[in-house]
């Protein structure tokens, strides 16, 4: 029993957690009792498992995480290739500058409300998504190509290194943390952008339209079970990224070790 606990003492310690969150729930729901206002943890577990077994319920959060998805994976694309442009011009980040801080501070209501005139209902998260992250995907990468050694900018200038050899194994090593965070931080943000999205605009099979309609309905249950489901799929989301993009900047790390290794 003792071995037992040594050997999983992180996931007891959460489940205890769990359970007491689950106990102060169902503690607020005797307290207002009112299922219009709070839903029981046990009649939302149940709505979620009888939710599981529909085809709709799978089908939403499909077609909700390839609309965010989509949205995230440009915004990384185009901040990649816009900070490395900006880098290489003033001119543009000049240029760029007003349109990149107007993207941070505008709402995500503003923004949803004004794509919708432009673009159809299903294509508006996709677009909010973007609209969201792409400017803390170009910062923080302009940052860390300005955070760059200039030492060894120089060395890589004495040894007659070109210009790909340059990128490879001084710019990535040095831009790729701040990457990393910014790719962490903009996945949630992605999808909590997206989400509110729907919400306003409610395109068909979206987490987002059917929050909206819960709302409207009075099924708290419902609504407690979509509301936790964008929470899950969020942090899913996110442990994935991560994992992924630790990956990589190991493989890189390694390579990058490898090669000086060599030249020594």
């Amino acid at each position: 029993m003792k071995i037992f606990i040594t050997q999983n003492k992180k996931l007891i310690s959460k489940t205890a957690i769990l359970f007491v969150w689950l106990l102060f729930w169902q503690f607020l729901f005797i307290i207002i009792n009112k299922e219009i206002l709070i839903a029981s943890p046990i009649r939302v577990i149940k709505t979620f498992f009888s939710l599981c077994l529909e085809y709709s319920f799978w089908h939403t959060i499909f077609y909700s995480m390839i609309r965010i998805l989509t949205g995230y994976l440009f915004s990384v694309l185009l901040g990649i290739l816009f900070s490395i442009l900006c880098y290489r011009s003033k001119i543009l980040y000049d240029f760029l500058s007003p349109a990149i801080h107007t993207m941070k501070s505008t709402p995500v209501a503003s923004f949803s409300i004004l794509v919708l005139l432009w673009v159809k209902t299903d294509f508006v998260p996709i677009v909010i998504s973007f609209l969201m992250v792409f400017p803390l995907i170009w910062t923080n990468i302009s940052i860390g190509i300005a955070q760059t050694q200039k030492q060894y900018l120089e060395m890589a200038k004495i040894y007659g290194f070109s210009y790909f050899k340059t990128f490879r194994f001084i710019y990535v090593p040095s831009v790729l943390p701040y990457f990393i965070s910014a790719c962490h931080t903009g996945i949630g943000m992605a999808w909590k952008a997206g989400i509110a999205a729907e919400v306003i605009c409610t395109p068909n099979a979206s987490i987002g339209k059917k929050i909206y309609e819960t709302k409207i309905y009075l099924e708290t249950p419902e609504l407690f079970v979509w509301t936790i489901c964008a929470i899950l799929f969020s942090i899913l989301l996110e442990k994935i990224f991560l994992k992924l993009l630790y990956y990589i900047s190991r493989k890189i790390g390694i390579l990058y070790e490898n090669k000086n290794n060599t030249a020594i």
